[in-house]
C-alpha cells in the first residue's frame, strides 16, 4: 500500500509539471495575441478594417439621428411657446372642444359618459369642457331624469 501511494504522488507531480508547461505556453501565446504578433493575416486585417469602417458609419448615423431629434425637439419647443391662446384656452383644449362639437353634430344628443368614451377622455374632464361650452352658449344641456344630455345650440 505504501508503494501505491508513492506512485500516485509521482503521477500527480508529473501531471502538475505538464500542466504548468502547458500554462506557460498558453500565456506566451496570449501575450503574442495581445501584442498582435503572428496573428494578423490579410483576411483578418480586411475583416477588422471592414468592421471599423462600419462602426464609423454607424457613429455618423447616430450623430445624425441625435442632431435631427434635437432639432425636432427645439422646433416643438418653439411651437409650444408660440402656441397662441385663444380666449385663454390652449390649442389642445380647442381641439378637444372641436371634437366634442363634431360628435354632438353627428349624434345630436350625448351624455358626458358617452362623450368621454367616444373621445377617450375622463368623464370629469369631459364634464368640465361641456359645462364651459354650455356657459359660452355653444351647447345646451337638458336634464332628463338623472341624466344630462348635451346638444349643439342652433344658430
Amino acid at each position: 500500500m505504501v508503494s501505491f501511494r508513492r506512485g500516485a504522488d509521482k503521477k500527480k507531480k508529473e501531471m502538475l509539471d505538464s500542466l504548468l508547461i502547458l500554462k506557460n505556453k498558453l500565456q506566451k501565446e496570449r501575450v503574442k495575441v495581445q501584442k498582435g504578433e503572428g496573428v494578423k493575416t490579410p483576411w483578418v486585417e480586411q475583416k477588422m478594417e471592414d468592421i471599423l469602417f462600419r462602426l464609423r458609419e454607424m457613429e455618423k448615423k447616430i450623430e445624425d439621428v441625435k442632431r435631427d431629434r434635437i432639432h425636432d425637439f427645439l422646433e416643438y419647443e418653439k411651437l409650444a411657446t408660440r402656441s397662441q391662446q385663444v380666449d385663454g384656452e390652449s390649442v389642445r383644449t380647442l381641439k378637444v372642444k372641436g371634437m366634442i362639437k363634431s360628435l354632438l353634430g353627428e349624434h345630436k344628443r350625448l351624455t358626458t359618459p358617452q362623450v368621454s368614451k367616444l373621445i377617450n377622455l375622463s368623464r370629469t374632464r369631459c364634464s368640465e369642457y361641456l359645462k364651459d361650452m354650455e356657459r359660452k352658449g355653444v351647447v345646451k344641456g337638458t336634464t332628463i331624469r338623472r341624466q344630462k344630455f348635451y346638444e349643439l345650440v342652433k344658430k
